[in-house]
Order: structure tokens, then C-alpha cells, then sequence
């Protein structure tokens, strides 16, 4: 395991950022990246500050996984900023919140995995396993989380059958101009598609209109 100090004499190897306040999560993270996940280099933030520093100092990072609680009250914000500063860095969030609309909102927001902090480590280790991989995790609890009847039914006229077909599409990976090809539509009327669709499912982009759909399949 690194510290901040140390990335001035590091190269540009493959690396991973673990940020929290408590130094157990970051040694425990550490020395799972470095077993399972085979990231040799993995450098431990204990605030936020710390964490911008091994990012504006690491060009190789390629992973951050953090705990809320360095981020507490200004989740969304940072990662956002995350995601517009570093759009190839796969974000891990780490918390206590099991509010399905609050994890589907972090995951609109940036993040390609929320993680409870009471998950064991086997299935942390395949959390990550997957978002280094390009997919999003979601636990298995926010499908069983209590929402609103309507929220959850979609056969009940939630969604258009035009924004189903939208959201279909975007659930394969599509562009909003592949989409607009398929459909034989304009780039535009699909864009006032996804306004729609993401008014209904309560989210903020593709990803969170995508990442709502992984939760009901689970």
C-alpha cells in the first residue's frame, strides 16, 4: 500500500485510489485490491483533499472506490465533477444508505457501483470485479427496497411505448444517434424521449435510467 507522499516518485503504472476517514476500510480495501483484484498499487486517501491530490498526481489511475463518508453531504456534486475531470476513471462508492431512489441517484450522478458497507468481502471483491470490467453493480437489496407501487410498475403506464423501445436501446449500449437511426426518428425527438423517460424513473442520465432497470432484474 502507498501514500499520498509517495506519488511523487512513482511511475505511470496501473493504480486504484481507496479514500475514507477510517484507517481499517482503507487497509482492508488496500489488501483486496492487491489480492483479488490484482492491483499491486493502490494508493489510501484519508480525506477528500488527499484523494483530488493522488488523482491530479496519478495519470494512471484508472479506479477510485470510495467511502461516503469522505464525501458526506456533497455526493452528487463531486461525482459529477469526477466523471466530467477523469470520464475514463470507474467509481465505487462505499456507504450505509439502503434508500433505493438515494443508490439509483449516486449511480445518475457517476458512480458504477454502490456498495453497502455491511456487503462482505467476497462479494465487494465482485463488485469491483465488475466495474473494472465495464458493468455497473447495484446490490441485491435495492430491488426489495420500499418505493412507490408505480415507480416499480411499468406495465401499468410508467413509460410510453416509444420510451420503452428508447429504453431498450440504451440498456444494449446505444447512442442517442443509433438510437435515432433505429427508430427512424430525429436525434432531437430522442432526446425529448430521454427527458421523459428519466422524469419517470426518477433519474438523471442513461446511466441511472439503465442502472434502474439491473435493479428490477434482480
Amino acid at each position: 500500500m502507498k501514500n499520498v507522499a509517495m506519488l511523487q516518485n512513482e511511475g505511470d503504472l496501473p493504480c486504484a485510489i481507496v479514500a475514507s476517514g477510517a484507517e481499517i476500510f482503507r487497509f482492508a480495501i488496500s489488501d483486496l485490491m492487491r489480492r483479488r483484484i490484482l492491483i499491486d498499487k493502490v494508493y489510501e486517501a484519508s480525506n477528500w483533499s488527499n484523494a483530488q491530490y493522488c488523482l491530479a498526481h496519478s495519470s494512471a489511475a484508472s479506479l477510485i472506490i470510495v467511502n461516503s463518508d469522505v464525501i458526506k453531504g456533497q455526493c452528487h456534486t463531486t461525482l459529477r465533477s469526477l466523471r466530467l475531470a477523469y470520464p475514463q476513471l470507474r467509481i465505487v462508492v462505499i456507504g450505509q444508505s439502503q434508500e433505493r431512489m438515494k443508490i439509483l441517484a449516486l449511480v445518475s450522478a457517476g458512480a458504477h457501483a454502490y456498495v453497502l458497507e455491511t456487503t462482505p468481502m467476497d462479494e465487494i471483491a465482485r463488485a469491483i470485479h465488475m466495474v473494472v470490467s465495464g458493468h455497473i453493480y447495484l446490490p441485491d437489496s435495492v430491488a426489495n427496497l420500499s418505493v412507490p407501487e408505480q415507480s416499480e410498475d411499468r406495465s401499468k403506464g410508467l413509460l410510453t411505448r416509444r420510451q420503452e423501445q428508447v429504453l431498450e436501446l440504451l440498456v444494449d449500449g446505444a447512442s442517442t444517434k443509433e438510437i435515432a437511426y433505429r427508430l427512424k426518428l430525429s436525434e432531437g425527438t430522442i432526446k425529448v424521449h430521454l427527458c421523459g423517460l428519466y422524469k419517470a424513473l426518477g433519474v438523471h442520465s442513461r446511466a441511472g435510467a439503465v442502472a434502474s432497470v439491473h435493479a428490477r432484474a434482480y
